[in-house]
Formats: structure tokens, sequence, C-alpha cells
């Protein structure tokens, strides 16, 4: 049985449109916000690969090391990511994505005993080999709205 169309193109046109309806009907609003919403705003935060080995090559380096600490669905983490990958941008040390539930996050939060994902550890090394390591918040909820806490990100991010 052979289907004769007069005007391919308006044909295809429709059904296009169809199946663009169809999977709106399906799918909700709720796919189509989510995808307006996360091509607009900042990427999530992603752990840096290899971050324990990362790490000890970047410490026997004498520099200073910034360890940012987040989880997936955190709305501390996601209200500061913002202001921490500006802050990332101007600096010229490592600065090392670490997600609280992977292994090694697991590791590293027990090392340095946070209490909350939404933290940065700035590892210092000083030429007389000290090491100082302070852990500082980057987020909180202030009259019921998360917010970055910038003052902590930009001190924690400053150019030695």
């Amino acid at each position: 049985m052979k289907i004769y169309i007069k005007n391919k193109k308006k044909f295809f046109q429709r059904v296009f449109l169809g199946l663009v309806l169809a999977a709106i009907m399906l799918g909700g609003t709720g796919g189509i916000i989510y995808y307006v919403k996360t091509q607009n705003g900042p990427k999530d935060l992603v752990e840096t690969p290899n971050v324990m080995q990362r790490l000890n090559e970047s410490e026997k380096k004498n520099q200073k090391i910034i360890l940012v600490f987040f989880k997936d669905g955190c709305p501390y983490c996601e209200a500061a990511k913002t202001e921490i990958e500006k802050a990332k941008i101007q600096a010229n040390f490592p600065v090392l994505y670490v997600n609280t539930e992977s292994r090694e996050g697991q590791q590293l939060k027990q090392k340095y005993k946070l209490q909350y994902a939404s933290s940065l550890v700035i590892i210092q090394k000083q030429k007389n080999t000290v090491t100082t390591e302070v852990v500082v918040a980057y987020g909180d909820k202030i009259r019921g709205q998360y917010v970055p806490l910038t003052e902590n990100i930009q001190k924690a991010f400053e150019n030695l």
C-alpha cells in the first residue's frame, strides 16, 4: 500500500509539531523549565577527577590549594557556585572540587573534620614546611534565603 502526500513539507511540519506537543504533554512543563534553567544558569559542581592524587601533587609544590566541598542537591552549594566559579577564574593556584558523597570525599571530609558540605578548605604551605589548613563556610541561610558568603569566598581566593 502506497500513500501519496501532496505537500510533504507541510506534512512533516505538522508531524514534528505533533511530536513536540505530545512530548510536552507527556513530560509536563517541568522538563522544559528544567532544560531552560540548566541551559542559562551555571553548571553543576563536578568533582575533580583523581582529587587525592592531584592534592598530593599540589602539596609537594608548596603552593596554596583550595578544596571546594559540595554535595549534590545542597541548597547552600547551589547558592554559592556562581561566586566560587568567578573567584576560581582569578586564582593562580589549584582549586579542587570534592563531592562529600564520593569515596575520596568521605576520606577528606573525615581528615578535615567537616560538618557541612558547603565548606572551603584552604591549605597553605609555608617555606618552613608548616602547613596551615583553614575551613571556611561558603553558603548560609539568611532570612529564609540561601545565599553565598561572598566575603568568605573572596578572602579564601585571595592571591598571596
